[in-house]
């Protein structure tokens, strides 16, 4: 048998050569990786579709129609994998339970149904292409994959975000949650299912079946960046210890007055907005009252969460500091350091989100004059 090389094979086994060995890289990682190991078999899963591409594309099916249904499709994976992964990322304590297996039913009997049909014969499994797969099967596999994936993106980001909910309601200073990572990955994500979405609208309402696969160059990327990434991303900080709830805030419900006036005056009177490690469970101390308590009176008194509620008090400072002759000298920055912040990015966003502009345009204003 002979592989025709062409720049898509080329590029193609590269790729699926690279993922492989990113993959095994990721799944030698050692217990606490439970994360980069979900991440791996992800990897592979993907890695090993694109061999299917890999085979057209190099002539190989051509030459051996017994290469077609090797036990190489593991599409109904992707979905859990990701959503899984997820969760390990940001819950604290995650671990694989009973009830995990269930995610993984559709893949188990994909994967079984192509076992079965790699060990019957040649003339068996040309049966089945031509009687069952092609018209039924084929494009009924390729949709539902399609399907379970954006299912288990939409739950895997919902977490996210409800992650993020969760840190801005218990944190003043979340820049030390980097997210980014998961936002790319589902932005990769995205983009394949948009080329994917493509492909299945072509094959199922005008039954075409384009020669060069659409989803091998979105899928070959995505595998390289999920390869690099994966391999250098660390568990992310301060997970949570069960799936997060979504903070709902009630504008119905009575407020305690007296106590929101508490909360507040504490806040101003005694300057914890200006530590930058300052979380909920230590100012609810300082109350002394239950953390969800004090949680509730400012997203439903205030409607903020209290990431929102420090730093209102933080730009507020900033804003006394630059009218301040006292402090005419000091740069913005070491003003916004003096206040709390300790991130010039997070400064500048959340000034001019508080405040309707930006920290300098706000200076020029208060400050007419430079000083030297």
């Amino acid at each position: 048998m002979k592989i025709e090389f062409n720049l898509s094979v080329v590029v193609l086994g590269m790729i699926i050569s690279q993922g492989i060995f990113a993959a095994i890289l990721l799944l030698a990682n050692g217990k606490r990786a439970q994360a980069k190991r979900y991440l791996g078999l992800m990897v592979l899963a993907f890695s090993f579709w694109l061999c299917d591409a890999f085979f057209s594309y190099a002539g190989i099916y051509r030459q051996n129609p017994n290469f077609y249904f090797l036990p190489i499709y593991f599409s109904l994976g992707f979905g859990p994998l990701l959503y899984l992964y997820s969760k390990s990322l940001v819950l604290k304590k995650f671990s694989f339970e009973r009830s995990d297996w269930l995610h993984f039913i559709p893949v188990f009997l994909q994967f079984a149904l192509y076992v079965f049909l790699r060990l019957n014969d040649y003339a068996f499994r040309r049966w089945f292409w031509m009687e069952v797969h092609e018209p039924f099967t084929y494009n009924l596999e390729f949709n539902l994959s399609l399907v379970s994936l954006l299912v288990y993106t939409y739950l895997s980001y919902r977490l996210v975000r409800r992650y993020q909910d969760m840190i801005s309601n218990e944190f003043s200073e979340i820049s030390k949650f980097d997210l980014r990572w998961l936002r790319q990955l589902f932005l990769g994500i995205s983009i394949l299912s948009i080329a994917w979405l493509f492909e299945a609208f072509l094959r199922t309402f005008f039954h075409y079946f384009p020669d060069q696969v659409v989803l091998a160059l979105p899928m070959g990327l995505l595998v390289l960046f999920l390869a690099v990434g994966g391999l250098f991303q660390q568990k992310i900080k301060h997970g949570l210890s069960s799936v997060p709830l979504k903070v709902i805030r009630e504008e119905s419900k009575q407020i305690d007055q007296k106590l929101l006036e508490r909360v507040t005056k504490k806040m101003i009177s005694e300057k914890y907005y200006l530590d930058p490690e300052l979380s909920l469970e230590t100012f609810a101390k300082q109350l002394n009252l239950p953390k969800r308590q004090v949680s509730e009176c400012i997203n439903n008194g205030l409607q903020l969460p209290f990431i929102d509620f420090v730093n209102k008090h933080r730009v507020e400072h900033v804003k006394g500091l630059l009218q301040d002759e006292a402090y005419q000298k000091y740069s913005l920055l070491g003003l916004a350091f003096d206040s709390g912040f300790n991130s010039k990015s997070t400064f500048n966003r959340v000034f001019k989100k508080i405040s309707g502009s930006s920290p300098s345009a706000y200076q020029k204003k208060v400050r007419p004059i430079s000083f030297e």
